[in-house]
């Protein structure tokens, strides 16, 4: 099988192409928040990934996509289909997707993901992680 990069059936706002993401990581679930582009709004988006396999984050920047390991589009979701780390995991059902930004590239497989919380306050995105993370509401979010 073919390692094919296909835009996820669910989708998210836009990735800004400014600010840096910020990740939490505890070895089984990831929180990402990211800037929004203009274009759908502006803000912080926060997602979250439950029962992660596996977790990478790469220094690849947006210059270097084409040397990517797995399939990655700028400032873009993908989801990789026909790739050894489902493969290998296939009777968990697992997802593997690829999010570029600026100067990362984040790979992670897992089961599930949602958006948890959006705002439009132009904030930066490790703030507003750490403002939900150091809240009550983080404790909704735990398995």
């Amino acid at each position: 099988m073919a390692i094919e990069g296909i835009s996820p059936a669910v989708s998210f706002p836009e990735i800004g192409t400014v600010e840096s993401p910020a990740v939490f990581y505890d070895g089984r679930t990831v929180f990402l928040s990211y800037e929004i582009a203009p274009v759908s709004g502006g803000g912080v988006a926060i997602l979250k990934f439950d029962d992660v396999i596996e977790f990478r984050i790469d220094p690849l920047n947006v210059e270097g996509l084409r040397a990517a390991e797995f399939p990655v589009k700028p400032w873009d979701f993908q989801e990789v289909t026909g790739s050894e780390k489902t493969e290998r995991w296939k009777a968990l059902k697992p997802r593997f997707w690829t999010i570029s930004f600026n100067d990362e590239t984040i790979e992670v497989v897992f089961k599930q993901v949602e958006l948890i919380n959006r705002t439009r306050e132009a904030t930066a995105p490790d703030a507003a992680l750490m403002e939900l993370l150091a809240s009550n509401k983080a404790d909704r979010f735990q398995p």
